[in-house]
């Protein structure tokens, strides 16, 4: 009889296997595009209670961009998620497969992943039981969309709009040679074009898969009839709450000499933390366009600056950008003769 208690209790102990208590994914079906999703990518599977101390706490998923298996028979190179039980459904689980930290994260990026339930199995050799891998196909809802400004000029440079609502920050969006950064679901594009019509193309880069959008029909115009013949001069004023200057040259169709001082973010030492900078944003010659209008960049000794803005009569306006390493900041200036 002690011998009989004693298989008894081992049986209790011991989880059984996984054939005799199968366990594994439901859904989404292997080979299913399922859409990225910020807050993880939902997935369900069996999670029966096991042993005597088996429940769907003791169950887990990984998601990974690799199919190999390590010693222990699950993905090598996997986000590990616990499992969590299902109250709708006794015996299956509901998960979301993602891992936090800064974009790009893993349920963020397009592309094939494969994902495989996996449970604790103390009394097996390799200390767990583990379901078949599957494959899923993380497919991005952005639709980039370009928008240029009503009037371009051949050969005078003019900043893009693309939006990418939806694209995790930092995400890389080029049109044709020029390039920008997406932040709060656009990006600005400096681009400079020959006369005549063209097709611009947007493309959103998220995680190495690109995401092109539809063209848009832009037509640089020739270069004639400047608005800005009288405005030459030495214009003073502020950018912020600091000093920009600029002169005006060539009957209002050159600026020479821009310096502005930019207030800049940079991080601090502890997380959350922030210090503030200021730094010099300067152009040398910036071509101004026959309706006023004027965008320059350019990188400068580990700096990298953006001017735009709008020459009226004898003022002149606009937004300069200033980035140095880690520090960043833009600000709106305004100046006169």
């Amino acid at each position: 009889m002690r011998r009989i208690l004693l298989a008894l209790l081992v049986l209790l102990l011991v989880p059984t296997s996984a054939s005799a208590q199968e366990f594994g994914p439901l859904t989404p079906p292997d080979g299913a595009s399922v859409s990225v999703d910020p807050d993880g990518i939902p997935v369900d599977f069996t999670c029966p209670n096991y042993g005597l101390f088996g429940n769907p706490s003791t169950y887990g998923v990984s998601l990974s961009t690799s199919s190999a298996l390590g010693s222990d028979g699950r993905l090598t190179d996997g986000v590990l998620v616990p499992g969590a039980a299902d109250r709708a459904n006794p015996g299956q689980c509901a998960v979301r497969l993602g891992a936090g930290g800064p974009p790009p994260r893993i349920q963020d990026t397009p592309g094939t992943y494969f994902w495989q339930v996996w449970r604790i199995c103390t009394e097996c050799p390799t200390s767990y039981e583990t379901g078949p891998v599957r494959t899923l196909t993380l497919t991005s809802p952005v639709d980039p969309k370009l928008t240029a400004p009503a009037k371009v000029y051949a050969g005078y440079p003019f900043i893009a709009t693309v939006a990418v609502a939806g694209a995790p920050d930092g995400s890389a969006v080029t049109v044709g040679r020029g390039s920008g950064t997406a932040l709060g679901g656009k990006a600005e594009v400096v681009l400079t074009l020959a006369r005549g019509t063209h097709e611009l193309r947007p493309t959103l880069t998220i995680g190495g898969s690109p995401v092109t959008g539809a063209a848009t029909r832009v037509t640089a115009r020739a270069a004639k009839n400047w608005t800005t013949t009288r405005s030459d001069g030495a214009y003073t004023g502020k950018a912020g709450s600091r000093s920009v200057k600029v002169k005006v040259t060539k009957k209002g169709k050159e600026l020479r000499g821009f310096s502005a001082f930019v207030a800049m973010t940079c991080p601090g030492v502890s997380a959350g933390q922030f210090t503030t900078q200021i730094g010099t944003a300067t152009f040398t010659r910036v071509k101004v366009a026959p309706d006023g209008s004027f965008v320059a960049a350019a990188s400068r000794q580990g700096s990298t600056m953006r001017l735009r803005g709008k020459l009226r009569g004898r003022r002149v306006s606009g937004r300069v950008e200033l980035s140095l390493g880690a520090c960043v900041g833009n600000t709106a200036y305004r100046a006169s003769r």
